[in-house]
């Protein structure tokens, strides 16, 4: 365990507060914040105990008043602007957040969308911005799992955009244990506040650990299976066989041998993940960087600025050609996604007000 760290003092919520008031009912984003420190919670499509609650073992690292697990969960109660204010730096619109530049364009790497993500993680690799990132692989048809990529082989495997959720922030733990104190991870909105979540409840006061953050646009995750079944009923196409998956201007787009096939997205809401349906960041609002298709032309991506850090990074990428931004498209699909969420009576806590 790091020095950095103390034992929990007072006995707190913890993993059943977590069980009781996210996990049982759905509300899991299935993002790994709430393992990535814990030796006792295990990834098995959802969060599990492997023991009792970790809060009575005195091996634990810091935990917060309600539990480091229940704290960083990215469902539960979130102080938005407080982490604003903590990790970016620039203008405030009322829609996209923290905004210091907003852009589009794409690079020579070959890739979705102009290859911008990909790019941006082989340029802080080489100019030693960050050792290591934490990225998605597509594994076992078109699943995903996630990775620490510390070299451009393993950056360039995780080239493409899958749509399923995988426990990316999990691995943070395991790259800083590993010796790792330089940072980057690329995850989706939810994945970036429980990132910024864990930062700072447990890793404020360790100056030695730096970490950027590459958020994806995001309307919706999917349950793998359960996409499998649509596709193979409204595409007469294997997700597991497809050479690409895409979303873009609201039709889901599959390649496979050669062929694509889409249908719009609509008509995949039965595969969505029920979470999804309680979010209301398309654009990782809390990211350094943002990136995603909406509001560029197809070949390109759309690029959010946020933090003098991002800043940094983004100004290593070689030969980016720019290209008109449609903003009030960008807007207009962020505010569709507000407008999308199931208000009710029963909400994650990070939704009540």
């Amino acid at each position: 365990m790091f020095e950095n760290f103390v034992p929990l003092v007072r006995r707190s919520g913890g993993f059943k507060l977590l069980k009781e008031r996210v996990i049982d009912k759905d509300f899991c984003t299935y993002c790994g914040a709430c393992a990535s420190f814990c030796e006792h919670i295990v990834l098995k499509g959802r969060p599990e105990l492997v023991e009792e609650c970790s809060l009575d073992f005195e091996d634990v690292v810091r935990c917060g008043e309600a539990g480091i697990c229940h704290d960083v969960c990215p469902m539960t109660e979130t102080d938005e602007r407080k982490l604003e204010d903590t990790f970016l730096e620039g203008d405030r619109d009322p829609e996209l957040g923290i905004v210091r530049t907003l852009t589009a364009g794409s690079r020579g790497v070959r890739g979705q969308d102009g290859g911008v993500v990909t790019c941006l993680l082989l340029a802080g690799l080489k100019n030693a911005f960050f050792e290591c990132a934490i990225v998605a692989l597509r594994t076992g048809g078109f699943r995903a799992e996630p990775s620490i990529a510390a070299s451009p082989e393993e950056i360039q495997e995780a080239k493409g955009t899958k749509y399923m959720a995988a426990p990316m922030v999990s691995k943070l733990g395991e790259a800083i244990k590993e010796g790792k104190r330089r940072i980057a991870i690329v995850g989706t909105p939810c994945e970036i506040r429980a990132v910024r979540k864990l930062q700072l409840a447990l890793l404020k006061e360790i100056e030695a650990i730096d970490i950027i953050t590459i958020g994806l646009f995001c309307f919706e995750n999917f349950d793998y299976d359960l996409l499998a079944d649509k596709t193979r009923e409204l595409l007469g196409l294997e997700l597991g066989g497809a050479e690409k998956v895409q979303i873009r201007k609201g039709r889901f787009i599959v390649r496979s041998n050669g062929e694509e096939r889409s249908c719009k997205v609509a008509a995949l809401e039965d595969a969505i993940r029920t979470n999804c349906f309680y979010c209301d960041d398309f654009t990782a609002r809390l990211a350094d960087i943002s990136v995603g298709s909406v509001g560029s032309p197809e070949g390109s991506s759309t690029v959010i600025i946020r933090s003098k850090k991002g800043e940094a990074l983004f100004n290593l990428l070689e030969d980016f050609v720019s290209v008109k931004v449609e903003r009030e498209e960008l807007i207009k699909t962020s505010s569709l996604k507000k407008e999308k969420i199931k208000w009710g009576n029963d909400l994650p806590p990070a939704l009540k007000r």
